[in-house]
């Protein structure tokens, strides 16, 4: 078995074959304790030593960051992970979109629920025709908003993925509130003629900032199912398990959130051409997309 490990890596091996060789490694720990009193300086005593020093560099050995370490991480790991569990990214966009559906349904029924979820600010903007995001680029400098913008961001998101531990509750509801948060404003810029500027502003940044919120939430809900599903596993196991995978997930979704930020502070607010912001938007979130869904899976 170490000359497996040692040939392939602990990567390269399942479960099953990590437990085993443990249980081994404890095993022959013990015969080590029991030669090293009664067979001192035989050839069997110097063999179990050699033996077990091979297996204590395999098991507990630290793993150097390299940059291949870091490129393969972000290459195959991350996308690679995100393919493993399209379904629970599925399932956190359809909560997001029920959100949003929600929201748009609530501002027909009754314009008040917008006092619910939406700052009196934002509303007083809205109700006399003003987009409510000048006022915070003319005050705030650009390099200080997107600091702001991807730290926010990031946050929303790192929560998503963090709330599965709540058995996905928390996870749940911040995909619900920020799509109907979504949906809220749009039907309120509809009725008030500021849904030409709310789409000018967020196309740049949008369909990037939304596809890693939604990941991120596919994420917290991989940690969920291994509470709510651990199998034969128990949930400790079950969580250590699946959360490898989570955890990418989430990774993966940093630089995007960083990136989503940068745009919304310095080229949403800007006077570039819309049909320039909306390239840009739908691209970058194409190649989001793209990355996860293509990448490594030559396995490479």
């Amino acid at each position: 078995m170490l000359g497996v490990i040692e040939t392939r890596g602990p990567n390269r091996t399942d479960r099953p074959f990590l437990q085993e060789l443990s249980a081994l490694y404890r095993a022959t720990t013990g015969d080590l304790a029991f030669a090293q009193t009664h067979y001192r300086g035989t050839t069997v005593l110097l063999f179990l030593c050699q033996l077990v020093g091979r297996a204590h560099n395999q098991i507990y050995r630290s793993h150097r960051i390299t940059s291949q370490s870091i490129g393969r991480f972000f290459r195959n790991e991350i996308p690679g992970a995100v393919r493993t569990h399209l379904q629970e990214v599925t399932w956190s966009a359809i909560i997001f979109l029920l959100g949003l559906a929600l929201g748009l349904s609530a501002i027909q029924f009754d314009e008040r629920a917008a006092s619910i979820i939406l700052p009196t600010g934002v509303l007083n903007s809205i109700y006399s025709g003003h987009m409510w995001t000048g006022s915070i680029f003319s005050v705030v400098p650009a390099p200080v908003a997107s600091t702001l913008l991807f730290t926010s961001n990031i946050s929303v998101a790192l929560l998503a993925f963090a709330g599965g531990l709540s058995f996905g509750l928390i996870t749940a509801w911040i995909l619900f509130q920020n799509g109907f948060m979504l949906g809220v404003v749009f039907k309120l810029c509809a009725d008030y003629g500021l849904l030409g500027a709310l789409l000018e502003f967020i196309a740049g940044h949008g369909a990037l900032e939304i596809s890693a919120v939604i990941v991120s939430g596919g994420a917290g809900l991989v940690l969920a199912n291994a509470l709510l599903n651990p199998g034969s596993y128990s949930r400790g196991d079950a969580l250590a398990e699946q959360g490898r995978f989570a955890v990418r997930m989430a990774v993966g979704c940093i630089p995007a959130l960083v990136a989503a930020g940068c745009i919304e502070a310095f080229i949403s607010p800007s006077h570039f051409p819309v049909w320039f912001k909306a390239a840009l938007g739908l691209t970058l979130g194409g190649l989001f997309w793209l990355y996860l869904l293509i990448a490594g899976k030559s396995g490479k």
